[in-house]
């Protein structure tokens, strides 16, 4: 019988960059170069009651982003740079509740190019008054078995719940997965909702074993 293990494929991409890390003094992961406690060398912009922004040093790093007091998480979108070689990971953050803080995205660039095949994001590919046309992008591996994925959204007007429905995708080898959203939008509406991909994946260090994961994307587009 298979083992089946549940995980986040976020530790995969971890995992994917360790030959880069492990050549960086005292960090384990970037999970870790995510940490303001492991950087000595911090400047702190107060921009409003809430919200601080950090720019933390450290060997070839930068990192730098918005916390939020109150709810005591980042939020926004943080970036890692490495001022040598051009490398950046930026980790988009919600702040869900207070200690509670989503990794929505996960970018993974070489100079200005987003590398893909790591990375966990969404863009807008067109947005009229007759469509909203959304692309997800997920994390591929050379092991896996399977993806399928569901978008599920919901429109709202005059902050009324006036749509919600579902968009499910088969077997997307690529993990590139294209949402059009027909419908006649009006100034004022906006669309929410998440997407969610399950993924089974050969366990490259046991024997039939299958890793199983999930990448999950909130998203808000607003109608102006």
């Amino acid at each position: 019988m298979k083992k089946i293990i549940i995980f986040l494929l976020l530790s995969i991409l971890v995992t994917s960059c360790k030959e880069k890390q492990e050549k960086v003094e005292n960090f384990s992961d970037i999970q870790e170069m995510f940490q303001l406690k492991y950087y000595k060398n911090q400047e702190k912009i107060k921009l409003n009651d809430s919200i601080v922004h950090f720019i933390a040093r450290r060997a070839d790093f930068v990192l730098r982003g918005d916390f939020n007091t109150k709810l005591n998480s980042k939020t926004g979108i943080w970036s890692l740079k490495n001022i040598k070689d051009f490398q950046e990971v930026q980790i988009d953050y919600l702040a869900l509740s207070k200690n509670d803080v989503f990794e929505n995205q996960v970018i993974f660039k070489a100079g200005n190019k987003i590398d893909s095949a790591k990375s966990k994001f969404f863009i807008i590919e067109n947005k009229t008054k007759k469509e909203l046309v959304m692309k997800f992008f997920s994390p591929s591996d050379r092991n896996e078995i399977s993806k399928q994925a569901k978008v599920i959204y919901t429109i709202y007007r005059n902050r009324k719940d006036i749509k919600t429905d579902s968009i499910v995708f088969g077997n997307i080898r690529e993990g590139k997965y294209i949402t059009n959203i027909k419908y006649d939008f009006k100034k004022g509406d906006d669309v929410s909702g998440y997407f969610s991909e399950f993924v089974m994946i050969k366990n490259p260090k046991i024997k039939d074993s299958v890793l199983m994961g999930n990448n999950s994307i909130y998203f808000i587009e607003k109608f102006e």
